[in-house]
């Protein structure tokens, strides 16, 4: 396994990282994304995102920041990835580090049968910079491990409903998505291109406060992430439970219209 450190390729033959600053520690500032037959998806909204996260932090951008897209490069080619999830991160001491994390991707029957959510008291702090939260994430991990959920939905103090956990969330009534505004979730890459792609085929796309006890009255859902793109809803439980179609069409259609869109940036 090689790795990015410290402006330099590092390697330690096939051996995983174990290191524990790599694999999440509470306060770091990170970034992930995905890798599909080679290529890395949306670096470059990957990189400017990071680098919008230390700058905002008052941190300093590591040295090597802009040799990043050659050194992932490099990375990916000498060790013979085709799918992966590649982590960045920046410590609070400020050391600099990348490398290939476990991937766990939904299988073909999620991305068709839908999954289950639940709804979870919570709330990212700074939502405009991906800092880890130690406290939330187990929090989600546990509540998904003991109610056999695939993603938990954040709801603030007010009852609105943000995000996910690890992934932003869409709502469908009628032609409309409904998502939350812009500065009350992170701002998530797969969420950002699917708007544009909203906008360039006139899918009308709103941004409003969604209330927990208005989710049932939502035709579809579907959330979005890196490594999920996005993933149909088929249920919501919690203090409110909500049931919706996983088939429908304008949800199907955006899972279309991403997955061409992908098919494009991986050709070029």
């Amino acid at each position: 396994m090689y790795y990015i450190g410290n402006s330099i390729i590092k390697g330690n033959e096939i051996a995983p990282l174990k290191d524990q600053r790599f694999t999440g520690v509470d306060g770091e500032l990170y970034e992930l994304f995905k890798v599909e037959d080679g290529k890395p998806l949306f670096l470059s909204d990957h990189l400017a995102r990071f680098s919008a996260s230390i700058i905002s932090n008052g941190r300093k951008l590591p040295d090597s920041f802009d040799r990043l897209p050659q050194l992932i490069d490099y990375l990916i080619l000498v060790n013979g990835k085709k799918t992966c999830n590649v982590r960045l991160c920046l410590s609070a001491d400020d050391l600099f580090q990348g490398g290939f994390v476990p991937s766990d991707y939904p299988t073909e029957q999620m991305y068709k049968e839908g999954v289950r959510c639940m709804v979870l008291n919570a709330v990212r702090e700074q939502p405009a910079a991906k800092i880890y939260h130690a406290d939330m994430r187990q929090t989600a991990q546990r509540q998904q491990a003991e109610e056999n959920v695939f993603e938990s939905i954040l709801v603030n103090e007010s009852g609105q409903v943000t995000e996910g956990s690890r992934s932003n969330i869409f709502f469908v009534k009628d032609d409309v998505l409904y998502t939350a505004p812009d500065d009350k979730v992170l701002g998530g890459i797969v969420r950002k291109k699917l708007i544009e792609l909203c906008q360039r085929n006139s899918i009308k796309v709103e941004f409003s406060t969604i209330f927990v006890e208005d989710i049932e009255k939502y035709n579809a859902a579907f959330i979005t992430s890196t490594p999920v793109c996005i993933l149909p809803i088929s249920s919501i439980i919690g203090e409110r439970c909500a049931t919706y179609d996983v088939e429908n069409s304008l949800v199907r259609k955006v899972m279309d219209l991403m997955k061409e869109n992908i098919r494009i940036t991986k050709s070029k």
